[in-house]
């Protein structure tokens, strides 16, 4: 609105164009690391942009809809990252419960037309438990950034009890509501970037100086299986990043598993791009911090089996050249008899 003093903006305003850039910046955490749990944290974001403050004019039944949908999805965001570091699916039931339960108190509110009172109660009192629950268990993968998200959460989900209880008995003003709703939402931002974003997160805690890898030589090139045997032990405790078939990672390892069964740091072998993205952004970190990355790829004739050849031989040809640019190393474990002479030969010049 314009006044004498020039423009203001509404607090409003600015906790929606807050939520939407968090929840595109959240998507983007996903896109590079494949977490389910980036994904459902950044649909809650998205799905609170359309909750306003309850001093607007914004029609209760969406309001009460959106509400639960944005806990559902931050609480299915926190189930699924509890689940990915303690490598434990949670039980269904809780799977069922927890998420669908202000969802649907928010469907059942809005199909009376009445005050999305407790839907924003439902939410607020599942967010506190999260809050701590997160905080208990999560602490020893993200150390203060775990008790920062679990209190940040705690609040929201205080402030979503009392919020509407207070305006509705005249305790709070309008105004009030909308500036504690902006300071809320911009503590939240700063709490989920800060686990969201954090290096054992994106999978690079470990990527530290001081590791010996002076026997292992600069490039690219082709290992047998049984030589990977061999060199494997000689890299425990050192970063490497790993795309594995068949064989367990070393201690420190960054590893995934190439198979079309889902799980958690798997990669099915259609998605190829992933394995160039990770590596990028591999050896990109391992560049910052003075280390020289090393990347291994296990079976890639099993690749070959979901592309065609053509495809894979352009992947390892682009990770030739970035191993090349930030100066490490690519290691592709096969075996000379699962491929005909030609493409054998192709894969020799293109790793040269």
């Amino acid at each position: 609105m314009m006044g004498d003093h020039g423009m203001i903006i509404s607090p409003q305003w600015l906790t929606v164009a807050l939520k939407t850039a968090a929840g595109v910046v959240f998507l983007n955490a996903y896109l590079k690391s494949k977490r389910k749990s980036a994904l459902f944290l950044s649909l809650g974001w998205i799905s609170s942009i359309l909750v306003s403050p309850p001093s607007t004019s914004l029609y209760p039944g969406v309001e009460c809809i959106f509400t639960g949908m944005a806990a559902a999805f931050t609480l299915t965001g926190i189930l699924t990252l509890i689940e990915e570091e303690g490598g434990r699916r949670s039980p269904r039931a809780m799977h069922l419960t927890l998420p669908t339960l202000p969802a649907v108190y928010g469907v059942i509110e809005a199909s009376f037309n009445g005050s999305c009172t407790g839907t924003y109660i439902t939410s607020g009192v599942l967010l506190l438990i999260a809050g701590v629950i997160f905080t208990e268990l999560m602490s020893t993968y993200y150390r203060r950034n775990a008790t920062l998200f679990g209190v940040v959460l705690g609040v929201s989900g205080v402030a979503s009890m009392l919020h509407p209880i207070a305006y509705e008995n005249g305790l709070l003003t309008p105004d009030v509501v909308m500036y504690n709703s902006l300071v809320i939402a911009t503590m939240a931002a700063y709490a989920y970037y800060r686990v969201i974003y954090s290096r054992h997160f994106l999978g690079f805690e470990n990527l530290v100086p001081g590791h010996g890898v002076d026997a292992i030589a600069q490039g690219a090139g082709i290992m047998s299986e049984r030589d990977f045997r061999e060199l494997a032990p000689r890299l425990d405790g050192f970063p490497v990043l790993a795309f594995l078939r068949n064989s367990e990672p070393m201690n420190g390892w960054l590893s995934y598993r190439i198979s079309t069964v889902q799980g958690a740091n798997v990669i099915p072998p259609t998605s190829m791009y992933r394995i160039t993205e990770t590596t990028n952004m591999y050896l990109r970190e391992m560049e910052k911090v003075g280390n020289r990355g090393i990347v291994i790829i296990e079976a890639v004739e099993f690749l070959k089996l979901y592309n065609d050849f053509r495809s894979v031989v352009k992947m390892l040809a682009t990770l030739r050249d970035s191993v090349l640019i930030h100066g490490g190393t690519l290691i592709i474990v096969t075996e000379k008899d699962v491929w005909d002479e030609g493409e054998w030969n192709i894969l020799l010049r293109t790793l040269e």
